[in-house]
C-alpha cells in the first residue's frame, strides 16, 4: 500500500466506509478529516483500484454517495491487524487511564477543529452578503 500520509488517508477512508458505506463525499470528508480536494483525488484512486464506487444519490443526482465494494472491505480487513499492532506499539507503557485521557483529549481537539472549520465556512457564506449591505 505504500507509505506515509497516503496510507493513513487510505486507512481512515476505508475504515469510515467499513462502518458507514453509502455516506456522501461531504460526510466522508468530515469523518476522515481529509480536505475535500485531497479526498476527491484519493477517491478517484480507490475507485480505479475498484475498492469503492461513487454513485449519484437517487433523489438528488448532484450528491454523490460513496460505497465500499467487497474488495475494499477485504483490504480493510487485511489492514486491521496491522493497524492494531501499530496502535499497541504506540500505546506501549501507557496505563489504561492515560490512554483514555489521551483519546478524550484527541476527540476534544477534533471537535474544536470541526467547530473552527464550521465557523470559517459560515463566515465565508455570510461575507458576500455583508459586503453588499
Amino acid at each position: 500500500m505504500g507509505g506515509g500520509k497516503a496510507v493513513v488517508a487510505r486507512w481512515r477512508t476505508l475504515s469510515v466506509l467499513a462502518e458507514l458505506s453509502g455516506i456522501t463525499v461531504t460526510e466522508l470528508s468530515a469523518h476522515t478529516q481529509i480536505e475535500r480536494t485531497a479526498l476527491s483525488h484519493l477517491l478517484t484512486q480507490l475507485e480505479k483500484e475498484e475498492l469503492l464506487k461513487r454513485v449519484p444519490r437517487k433523489d438528488d443526482r448532484r450528491i454523490l454517495e460513496v460505497h465500499l465494494l467487497p474488495s475494499g472491505r477485504d483490504l480493510f480487513e487485511k489492514m486491521l491487524p496491522v493497524r492494531r499492532r501499530v496502535f499497541r506499539q504506540a500505546a506501549d507503557g501507557l496505563a489504561p487511564d492515560e490512554l483514555e485521557l489521551m483519546m478524550a483529549t484527541t476527540r476534544h481537539l477534533v471537535e474544536n477543529l470541526e467547530r473552527s472549520s464550521d465557523d470559517r465556512q459560515s463566515r465565508r457564506v455570510r461575507e458576500p452578503a455583508d459586503a453588499k449591505g
